[in-house]
């Protein structure tokens, strides 16, 4: 059996729409749906409070659940359900299960965000920390774009998000459009003698398709546009997000910010792109 599609929920509205399109994409995979909602543990005197049977909060857990079960069952009725009511911390938990899941997603902000934050807690501390790809759904176009845009750095060793790029634009029969933003250090020498830009742009051109080829020969049905342009790369994949139905990046950056796992570019494009967001991290397969 392929691995399920997880997805969290906590009665929110960004929760219902990771919901929705979260099933969406396990009826275009052909995997089943599993619908997560996690109760923070209650501490007294430092021991753990063991919720009974009938504890509203343990019940409100099942009702969101259940709630979220029907909106599937009405939205993409093919899809297999099962739901589960966990106990721990969120973003702890959805990382435990990120293993053994095909994807998990997550709305942009829960109910426990602050209304001044772009993206919240657990979406956070998800992307570029759980296993395999991360999906945090914000601002889902109301139409269909038939584009999924994947940022690349051709120096990089190893490419889950061009992996899982081309799955999902086979998967939705939509085009794909691969972005690399380069630009050039600062520095004296650069500026007392000017660099052939032409030259310099071409060489880029010519380094991304070389990078793509084993893609671009595995997936010979996905229509691939390849932009390579001069400038900041969180720009350039934010303002491609306009057009977007899901914009996938990795988890590692090469900005400013080396101590973080998450990555400046994909920080960035987390909070500010238009559309849903994939952060796909290799996977630690055991030997």
């Amino acid at each position: 059996m392929s691995e399920p599609i997880i997805v969290g929920v906590d009665g929110s509205r960004g929760a219902l729409a990771a919901v929705l399109w979260a099933a969406d994409d396990a009826a275009r995979r052909g995997c089943d749906l599993r619908i997560v909602h996690v109760e923070e543990p209650l501490l007294f005197g430092g021991q753990l409070y063991e919720r009974s049977a009938d504890d509203p909060v343990r019940k409100e857990g099942e009702r969101l659940l259940a709630e979220a079960a029907a909106t599937v069952a009405e939205f993409r009725s093919k899809v297999q359900v099962s739901t589960e009511l966990l106990y721990g911390h969120t973003a702890e938990i959805l990382r435990a299960q990120a293993g053994e899941a095909a994807a998990v997603v997550v709305g942009s902000r829960g109910l426990g965000g602050f209304a001044g934050l772009l993206l919240g807690s657990v979406g956070l501390g998800l992307a570029g920390h759980a296993e395999g790809p991360v999906i945090v759904v914000r601002g889902t176009p109301a139409v269909a774009q038939g584009e999924i845009v994947a940022g690349i750095h051709p120096e990089d060793a190893v490419h889950p998000a061009i992996d899982y790029a081309f799955e999902e634009a086979q998967a939705r029969g939509a085009r794909l459009r691969i972005v690399h933003a380069w630009d050039l250090p600062s520095t004296r020498v650069a500026a007392r003698i000017p660099p052939d830009l032409e030259f310099i742009a071409q060489a880029q051109q010519r380094h991304v398709h070389d990078k793509l080829s084993p893609w671009l020969k595995r997936y010979p049905g996905v229509a691939v546009t390849e932009s390579v342009l001069r400038g900041n790369p969180i720009a350039a994949l934010c303002e491609t997000s306009a057009h977007a139905d899901l914009v996938v990046v990795g988890s590692r950056g090469r900005g400013v910010l080396h101590s973080a796992v998450i990555g400046s570019v994909s920080h960035g494009v987390l909070h500010y792109a238009s559309c849903p967001v994939a952060v796909v991290r290799p996977r630690i397969r055991a030997e």
